[in-house]
């Protein structure tokens, strides 16, 4: 995507800072709401709306019935723009006697803005990953990545806790060196099983605790309820908490790729915040189209888990194909009353805004990003658990 600047010394900087750091946001992601973003947006706005399309499902032999049949359905997607904002109040003198503005103003507010959007994404992201994989060393990354490979053979980008890396640093493997631009590269570890990996910091860390794991080892499904903002699956026999991005697989439930059809790997069902007795609040899963599908069947009570997570400290990451998320950012906002600019750093629209009250001699200024970030289809995304082995010792 093009660089768009309009010079101004105060936005300038801190768009330079956002696309740095950014990568989430930006890399392997789609502009699917180009054509829908107006040329001025006010803050009123509604989310936005995809469609995933569905598939006609196989069937073998010269004759067919009226069974066979499919009515095409549609799975609606909607993202919600994210507004992030940094207001400071400078007096008239600032800008005069402050030598070094750009360091001591400028460059922090800007990476205070533009962390806040990436942390806000992450949050908003984590659960509509529709498989994942928990364990040690390289291990979930190489699974992850082969079976996204299995699923589409779009290019795959990893966003990880900057913790896996020291974690792998013992096993005494490492990634393959990748050539891209400086911005593109901020970050960037490498380039293992077909992915490449970049750092990101706002992963949470999960903690389950060794009465967790037990019960979790014998839990079973008591039900599976779909709601209108996410579905529920409640376990008997749990007890403890169970964090925010802990993954669960239900015996027999498997992922379906991008037609519908049944891989060998298990659906994950992540919880998306922390759940108490048993409840466990999930992203809604379409189980009912041919080709939108994301499950093989809807778990039933009764049904055990499977490959329960372990005790222990695990740290995050999430593996995406090209297209699977969704990124704009409006280009102009509506601030009459205000000295207005923006600048574009790939792909990335910072806009300041500033407003000056001359009697009491001081300078409101503004920084906004509004963006739309959010995987639009989890078949094509994993969430991986890299479990540290003594995270708080570290020996000479």
């Amino acid at each position: 995507m093009a660089n768009q600047f309009i010079p101004n010394k105060l936005t300038d900087l801190i768009a330079v800072r956002a696309a740095e750091s950014g990568n989430y946001l930006t890399v392997g992601s789609k502009s699917y709401f180009a054509d829908q973003l107006k040329p001025n947006v006010r803050e009123d706005s509604g989310s936005m709306r995809l469609v995933v399309r569905d598939a006609g499902k196989f069937v073998s032999g010269k004759s067919l019935s009226a069974g066979d049949k499919s009515t095409l359905k549609e799975r609606p997607v909607d993202v919600t723009p994210n507004f992030g904002n940094v207001v400071i109040d400078t007096d008239q003198y600032t800008d005069v006697l402050e030598a070094n503005w750009d360091k001591e103003i400028a460059m922090p507010c800007g990476k205070a803005l533009i962390e806040g959007v990436v942390s806000n994404a992450i949050r908003n992201d984590i659960g509509r990953q529709n498989i994942a994989f928990v364990g040690t060393g390289f291990l979930p990354l190489s699974k992850a990545s082969r079976a996204l490979g299995s699923i589409t053979s779009d290019n795959r980008y990893g966003f990880i806790d900057p913790m896996i890396d020291s974690v792998l640093a013992t096993v005494g493997k490492g990634f393959d060196p990748v050539n891209a631009d400086p911005i593109a590269s901020k970050g960037m570890f490498g380039k293992f099983a077909g992915t490449e990996f970049r750092e990101q910091q706002f992963f949470p860390q999960i903690e389950i605790s060794e009465e967790l794991a037990a019960e979790l080892a014998t839990a079973v499904v008591a039900s599976y309820a779909t709601g209108s903002d996410y579905d529920t699956l409640t376990l008997t026999g749990v007890t403890e908490t169970i964090p925010a991005g802990t993954p669960l697989f239900v015996a027999g439930v498997k992922a379906t790729n991008l037609v519908g059809n049944e891989m060998s790997f298990n659906k994950a069902f992540i919880a998306i915040e922390d759940a108490t007795a048993g409840a466990v609040k999930v992203r809604k899963v379409d189980f009912n189209g041919q080709g939108t599908k994301e499950a093989s069947k809807i778990p039933a009570a009764n049904d055990k888990l499977v490959d329960t997570i372990k005790a222990g400290t695990y740290y995050m990451g999430i593996l995406r194909t090209e297209g699977a998320q969704e990124f704009d950012t409006f280009k102009n906002l509506d601030w009459s009353n205000a000295e207005q600019t923006s600048d574009s750093v790939e792909g990335i629209y910072v806009h300041e805004g500033r407003v000056v009250d001359i009697m009491a001699g001081t300078n409101t200024t503004r920084w906004t990003v509004v963006s739309f970030s959010q995987c639009v289809e989890p078949r094509c995304a994993a969430l991986i658990l890299v479990k540290d082995a003594q995270p708080n010792l570290v020996t000479m």
